[in-house]
């Protein structure tokens, strides 16, 4: 009761911050990573808190996080790069675009990752990235695109796991428009696998 508010740890600022800015009960609130410093168990119990205000108390919520995970907890979102927009719409509307644009999610399970990505770059696919120690790969046609995969692999001695498809998250939609924009910004063509 005698520390300063600027003395607690992150997460109970971040607490109390909420707290005082419900004490007004307001119609909209305004949140910029309202999360940060606050351990997983601390962060679920935030998000009731600011689900159960916009659901059932119809505060409206502006939230900016660069959590993907916690941005799907929201009806609509924009993704920014640089103060531009990038993409708006709802997380499942965000999703179905880029499908429509690059195809499905594959993951990848091989015995060296990161030497796959560079071959299956140069053997043309253009939506390949590392996700954790498994690769992820935007294909139009997961069938050829599968068969394709092995055949690189193959040709380099690497043992190709596990290939599945995966549902999108809102990190492989975001990390999608920034690689587009990239490639549209030094002009290089953007699809999917050749």
């Amino acid at each position: 009761e005698q520390t300063l508010a600027g003395q607690l740890p992150m997460g109970v600022r971040q607490r109390l911050a909420l707290g005082c800015a419900l004490v007004h009960r307001p119609q909209v609130l305004f949140l910029d990573e309202p999360t940060s410093g606050v351990d997983p168990v601390g962060r679920r119990r935030f998000w009731e808190i600011l689900l159960h205000l916009a659901r059932e108390e119809g505060v409206a919520l502006l939230v900016t996080t660069h959590y993907m995970s916690e941005a799907e907890h929201c009806d609509r979102l924009a993704l920014m790069d640089g103060g531009r927009i990038v993409s708006e719409g709802s997380p499942s509307h965000l999703k179905e675009e880029v499908e429509r644009e690059a195809g499905e999610l594959l993951e990848l399970m091989t015995t060296h990752p990161v030497a796959t990505v560079s071959f299956l770059q140069q053997a043309g696919f253009h939506h390949v990235g590392l996700a954790g120690s498994n690769i992820h790969v935007l294909s139009d046609d997961p069938r050829r695109d599968t068969q394709r995969m092995r055949e690189v692999c193959d040709a380099h001695g690497i043992l190709l796991q596990r290939v599945s498809p995966r549902p999108l998250t809102l990190e492989d939609v975001f990390v999608y428009r920034m690689r587009k924009m990239e490639q549209e910004g030094s002009g290089r063509a953007v699809g999917g696998s050749s």
